[in-house]
């Protein structure tokens, strides 16, 4: 039977509470060979963990609320394959809006220069997911 594999996880936080295979159905670990009772414990190898690379970035762009449709356009034509998720807040009473898109770290750049050649007064700000 082939192991259950889950859903792709985004975060490295999320990824340590939720593996992608679940650990009942990895293949049992070696056992260990059977020391004498007046042996002392020797430390075995220690295995380090490592945190798998972000592959996601999360951008802010600020615009106003007349320029929202074009900005969710833009976004969607240039890389639309790439986007995780995309939340629309409001700023200074509905005045400006913020997108928070969340993208994969190869697509970024393509995002940037599309938004700012379409919308040359838009805001950005970007940070690691």
């Amino acid at each position: 039977m082939p192991p259950m594999v889950w859903r792709k996880r985004s975060s490295a936080f999320t990824r340590l509470l939720f593996p992608e295979v679940l650990p009942s159905l990895l293949p049992p670990a070696p056992a260990e060979p059977q020391r004498q009772p007046n042996e002392p414990a020797r430390p075995g190898p220690r295995k380090t963990l490592t945190l798998p690379k972000q592959r996601e970035r999360l951008m802010h762009i600020t615009v106003t609320r007349e320029e929202v449709t074009h900005l969710r356009e833009v976004v969607m034509q240039s890389c639309g394959h790439c986007v995780c998720f995309m939340r629309m807040s409001p700023l200074d009473h509905a005045r400006r809006m913020c997108l928070c898109l969340c993208v994969q770290a190869e697509a970024v750049p393509m995002v940037m220069d599309a938004v700012m050649w379409a919308l040359p007064q838009a805001e950005f700000g970007l940070r690691q997911a």
